[in-house]
């Protein structure tokens, strides 16, 4: 389980560009659940995100993954239990190194150092297996540097390379936005099965309503660092679009609706 409690992050404080991006925010989420959080550029979404990873620190607040306090946990010992696909497909991978090379890293994210360096034969075996998943045929390409990869490619290594080793969660920011359309629906299909598969629990933020109303368990929605509205499973599979943008209208301090959705938000 994740549990927040109380969270609050700000930037550029005491100057006249501070921003409250989270703002006493507490959310709990549940062994194996999918949670989507949309929300609007602003809302807080990737700072939640930078928060959970150890990216970033919040200044007040408590983090608690499996009944340990990671509040304060830097962020390299955090990712031996937290897998993350970025929103940029160059960040999840680097460019100059091979597939299995990738892999490997991954693979041995979160345990003891060595000076062993080699892949093995057992990890080259797993490294075949996870790939031919994908049916891309990166798993005939192991020694291919990664740079050689169109971006749906490497975003598809990133997700695999992020749950090699099963995390306690799995942190997706806005994985498929840089990504064309059928591109994006392909890596979010897969997302889905893997997510499914595994039964990991899972946060993915996105600001497309559609993505989050067609994927996932459960549905949040954020704006100036809180969060408005938070449906169940049930609920969510009863919701429109159109029902949705009702509820966040009324939902929202300002009641504006149009002035805070864009069209990327309603369609991705």
């Amino acid at each position: 389980m994740l549990r927040i409690e109380n969270l609050s992050k700000r930037f550029g404080k005491n100057t006249a560009s501070e921003v409250l991006a989270i703002d006493g925010l507490s959310l709990r989420v549940s062994p194996g659940e999918f949670a989507c959080v949309i929300g609007s550029n602003g809302a807080g979404k990737s700072t939640l995100l930078a928060c959970v990873s150890g990216a970033t620190r919040p200044d007040e607040g408590k983090i608690v993954l499996e009944g340990e306090d990671i509040t304060r946990q830097p962020e390299n010992k955090r990712a031996g239990k937290i897998g993350r696909v970025f929103q940029d497909p160059l960040s999840g991978t680097c460019a100059s190194m091979t597939i299995e090379e990738n892999m490997a890293l991954a693979n041995r994210r979160g345990k003891p150092r060595t000076l062993r360096m080699g892949i093995t034969k057992k990890e080259r075996e797993k490294f075949r297996e996870a790939l031919s998943e994908l049916n891309l045929g990166l798993e005939n390409r192991l020694r291919d540097p990664v740079g050689l990869l169109s971006g749906g490619q490497r975003q598809s290594l990133s997700l695999i390379m992020a749950t090699l080793v099963r995390p306690t969660l799995l942190l997706l920011d806005e994985h498929t936005a840089a990504l064309d359309p059928k591109t994006a629906n392909l890596v979010m299909n897969l997302t889905a099965e893997v997510v499914e598969k595994e039964k990991l629990t899972t946060v993915m933020i996105t600001h497309n309503m559609r993505l989050a109303l067609l994927h996932g368990t459960r549905l949040l929605m954020m704006h100036r660092g809180q969060i408005l509205l938070d449906f169940d499973e049930l609920s969510k599979s009863k919701l429109t679009l159109q029902d949705l943008l009702e509820k966040f209208d009324v939902a929202l301090p300002e009641n504006n609706t149009a002035g805070v959705l864009s069209d990327r938000m309603l369609l991705g």
